[in-house]
């Protein structure tokens, strides 16, 4: 799938529909980089031996894309749970979704940060959504975590959704 989110998945025959799905893979930018990173290899090693400074800039530059590919996490909100990375929780726990760009997404992530809560950054982007979590046995007071679309994110869950612009 694709890093942008998928919407309005209803396949009665699932065990479980998926309302919105997102995979924070890196930006464009950061894809560049790793270019950049490949053609470094390869000019520390091409005053050696040019083809095995080739070989070892590409297998350099593709482990490092593969590792941030596969560690970039994913967001899906189903019918009866929301993921979020390797974290899980049941729908029924989840309360509203608030929405932070710019300065106030810089606040949300830092100075005013809970030090209880569970956080997921990725600083390729750049919104953040704060899931408010419902449970009383939860000592984890929210979820604080990037989103490429956190309106959609936010409607998935069934939030109105609030935000602070910065």
């Amino acid at each position: 799938m694709s890093d942008s989110a998928v919407r309005g998945h209803d396949d009665a025959s699932s065990p479980r529909s998926v309302r919105y799905r997102e995979k924070l893979v890196p930006s464009p930018g950061v894809w560049l980089l790793v270019g950049v990173f490949g053609l470094a290899c390869f000019a520390v090693g091409a005053p050696i031996n040019i083809p095995v400074a080739i070989v070892v800039a590409v297998v350099l530059a593709a482990g490092l894309g593969l590792l941030l590919w596969s560690s970039s996490p994913v967001l899906e909100v189903t019918d009866r749970s929301l993921q979020v990375g390797r974290a899980h929780i049941e729908r029924e726990f989840v309360g509203d979704v608030e929405i932070f760009r710019g300065e106030s997404a810089r606040q949300a992530a830092g100075p005013q940060a809970d030090g209880r809560a569970f956080m997921n950054f990725r600083p390729w982007v750049s919104p953040l959504a704060r899931i408010q979590i419902t449970d009383p046995a939860d000592p984890t007071p929210y979820w604080l975590t990037n989103s490429r679309h956190p309106e959609e994110l936010a409607r998935a869950l069934g939030s109105e959704e609030r935000g602070e612009d910065g």
